[in-house]
């Protein structure tokens, strides 16, 4: 250990020099650093249900709908005609939209004069001649099931054009809502325009991200500047720790920028995440070498630190990766196995810059590095910390311990509250325009935007599977969240009702076939029915609903599914709000399963570090004390289990056993040469002023973002901090209090074994 150290500082002007070259290297591949919000490409392959949405994508045109609904009560105008036209042909031309749909360019089935007509829903050449005209004209569509609430709202004012985008990798979601969203704003219309869809909330999610990053990041850096410079009151107290955690981060997206792998909704946090993580080891060792008073150099009192904390960051930094890693075990979504996995990497680079680049700029700092007069700054040196508020004497700690189990009986009684969500709506606040038109628009006036796909598989041109069809759309209209259930057959019912047969399907195979001549080669066809009519698509939409309804939406209509004939035909349910459900129930187990596994793993280690299961237990609590909180606060607050709070237990972990080594360490170090009181005393004196300042400067920073535009950073800023403030009380309070009372315990029993020895 001493050779290594040696080693460093020898060597510290060549390490210096190549920290700068890969730093530069790193960030030089930070231009191409890009945020993919999609869900769906970070969705497992091997997923049946996911399989099934990609096959339907690819073979009816595309699921993901960006809708575009025009606002006006001339909408049944020459001019309002016009508008919609001209929207709906400009969209056609956009670059990655595969089909649009709308009433200027949708079939209609009609009988004239006892013969079967389907062409347009209205000619450009034949456009109603007087505002009365108009007026039957719209009062014939909403008439038509084909259009009322799918295409036109009820109340006739506005118009809905749906675009099929393509499903091609090659075509970003997010570029595409975009461009679409500038080129129906270059027509300035006189109606009022509206995006809905998952590809506008994509490009929402994008935008605000980096929005976010850009202004918050910033902001938070900028505090923590202010705080570490009252807690050090000095300039590398200030620039160092900063310098390292900026360094880790820019090797760490430098190195997802050269691997292709860009920014989610998840993993843009990672920043954030090294900012509280990584910050702690140099801060660790910048306390050590303040808090040494010796007139030495400053090179030797660099070894003396690094060799004494060098154990100590090395398994904080070992125990965090795990806890990042267990995320890359049992995660659903590729997003969060990257978040974990990049995360890691980050803290391994923080160690590495912690145990190299540190210390090399430590040594050159004069030897005596405190100012002579004292500046303002917080009162947390080692005597006022520990001397002043932490004289732990037998009473105080147990009360400290008694205090601390209320409060984890409290946060336990508060985990059962915690709701699990999967609501993309519910990452922007009630005033952003993306939800309005959600709530405003789309659910009220076309039943929602959220896609549901039942496919079929069967003879199409059999009069009883059409009938199971019917059975299907039928029950799908007695469902709340379910609205205009659409398929083949209604064009089939169109079609057999205009040749005078009635609203109903055909009594033999021969009728059918014979209606379904009429529609070979109309375009919509392509969106509903395969080329051998052996499978077709049943499509519906939902409007957006609390996690735990579309949950049992899913159940519901796989039992409904199941109870049908299936010699006749076979159903099988997708859709976005199926990818959701597994979703959901994957954070729940996800959870369980990375913390079992970090917890296990970091006994292990805890415990053979002090060769005792005791003792590896004891270094827990801060942990358990720190997530009984978290999710209590979560239950209590409403804060929901999504896929982003579901990373704070993994932040939670790092940060608790960070502290509790550091504690731990140093304890038994200075127990072999004093009294367990003493002890504690003098490891909170140096090493608790570490653990103070790393609290208070990255709480104070995490708050930042309870001004984050983006719902989830919000939460995930508030929770942070939280686990900042419960992680360092149950260091710097709890886990001295449980080592004192269990030394007073160890003495009272010495203590009876020599009163009994003595009376024998």
């Amino acid at each position: 250990m001493a050779k290594s150290t040696e080693w460093i500082i020898r060597w510290r002007q060549p390490l210096i020099i190549l920290t700068i070259i890969l730093t530069l290297f790193f960030g030089y591949f930070l231009k191409d650093l890009e945020v993919d919000p999609d869900i769906l490409n970070y969705l497992p392959a091997s997923d049946p249900d996911v399989q099934l949405s990609t096959y339907i994508g690819k073979e009816y045109g595309g699921n993901l709908i960006a809708m575009v609904a025009l606002e006006t009560p001339a909408l049944f105008t020459t001019d309002g005609w016009a508008e919609l036209t001209l929207l709906t042909e400009t969209l056609e031309k956009t670059d990655g939209i595969n089909t649009v749909t709308s009433l200027t360019n949708i079939i209609d089935i009609k009988s004239e004069d006892d013969l079967l007509v389907i062409g347009p829903l209205l000619e450009r050449q034949t456009l109603p001649p007087t505002p009365a005209a108009w007026q039957a004209f719209q009062a014939y569509v909403l008439t038509k099931k084909l259009y009322r609430e799918k295409l036109l709202s009820a109340d006739g004012t506005t118009a809905l054009v749906i675009c099929q985008l393509v499903d091609d990798d090659e075509f970003d979601k997010a570029t595409i809502a975009r461009s679409i969203i500038t080129t129906v704003n270059s027509l300035n219309l006189n109606g009022r325009t509206y995006f809905g869809g998952l590809p506008f909330y994509l490009l929402e999610i994008s935008e605000t991200i980096l929005r976010d990053l850009k202004i918050l990041v910033p902001l938070v850096i900028l505090l923590i500047i202010v705080l570490l410079y009252l807690s050090f009151a000095t300039l590398a107290g200030v620039l160092i720790p900063l310098l390292s955690v900026l360094i880790s981060t820019i090797w760490t997206l430098g190195l997802m920028c050269l691997l292709k792998v860009p920014l989610t909704i998840v993993t843009d946090v990672i920043p954030v995440v090294l900012l509280a993580v990584g910050s702690a080891y140099s801060i660790h060792l910048l306390n050590k070498f303040y808090a040494n008073k010796t007139f030495i150099s400053a090179e030797k009192k660099t070894q003396l630190v690094l060799s004494d904390l060098k154990l100590p960051v090395f398994l904080a930094a070992l125990t965090t990766m795990v806890g990042f890693l267990s995320f890359v075990f049992g995660s659903y979504l590729t997003m969060i196995q990257q978040f974990g996995l990049f995360s890691a990497i980050g803290v391994l680079f923080a160690l590495l810059i912690a145990v190299t680049l540190v210390p090399a700029l430590l040594s050159f700092l004069k030897s005596s590095p405190v100012p002579a007069r004292k500046r303002n700054r917080l009162k947390t040196s080692g005597h006022n910390l520990n001397e002043g508020r932490l004289r732990f004497r037998p009473g105080s700690s147990k009360l400290m311990i008694g205090i601390s189990l209320v409060v984890m009986v409290f946060g336990l009684l508060g985990i059962p509250r915690i709701q699990r969500k999967v609501d993309i709506l519910d990452y922007f606040p009630a005033d952003r325009r993306i939800r309005v038109t959600e709530e405003k628009i789309m659910n009220p006036k076309f039943g929602g935007s959220i896609p549901l796909q039942i496919l079929v598989h069967g003879d199409l041109l059999a009069p009883e599977v059409l009938t199971e069809i019917q059975k299907v759309q039928n029950y799908l209209q007695t469902l709340d969240l379910v609205h205009n259930p659409f398929s083949i057959l209604d064009l089939i019912l169109e079609l057999n009702a205009a040749m005078g047969e009635g609203w109903q399907i055909p009594d033999s195979r021969e009728k059918v076939a014979n209606l379904w001549f009429f529609l070979e080669g109309e375009e919509i066809i392509t969106q509903l029915i395969n080329g051998d009519q052996t499978k077709a698509i049943i499509q519906a939409n939902l409007v957006y609903a609390p996690m735990d309804e579309l949950t049992a939406l899913v159940t519901e209509i796989n039992t409904f599914l199941a109870g049908l004939d299936p010699t006749l035909c076979r159903f099988e349910q997708a859709g976005m709000h199926v990818i959701y459900r597994n979703l959901d129930q994957s954070l729940l187990s996800s959870q369980i399963q990375s913390l079992l596994l970090s917890l296990v793993f970091i006994l292990i280690i805890v415990t053979l570090l002090l060769r005792s299961l005791k003792g590896g237990l004891i270094g827990l609590i801060p942990i358990v004390f720190t997530l009984i909180v978290i999710f209590g606060f979560m239950g209590y607050s409403g804060i929901p289990l999504d896929i982003a709070t579901v990373l704070v237990a993994g932040v939670s972990i790092g940060i608790g056993i960070d502290y509790s080594i550091h504690f731990l360490v140093r304890f038994r170090t200075e127990q072999k040469r004093m009294s367990v009181k003493s002890a504690v005393q003098e490891t909170l004196k140096i090493t608790g002023k570490g653990i103070f300042v790393n609290m208070i400067t990255v709480t104070g920073g995490f708050f930042i973002f309870i001004f984050a535009e983006l719902v989830p950073l919000q939460r995930f800023g508030i929770l942070v901090a939280l686990t900042m403030l419960s992680s360092g009380f149950a260091t710097l309070y709890l886990l001295p209090a449980v080592l004192l009372v269990r030394a007073e315990k160890a003495q009272l029993v010495a203590g009876s074994s020599a009163l009994v020895a003595h009376d024998e």
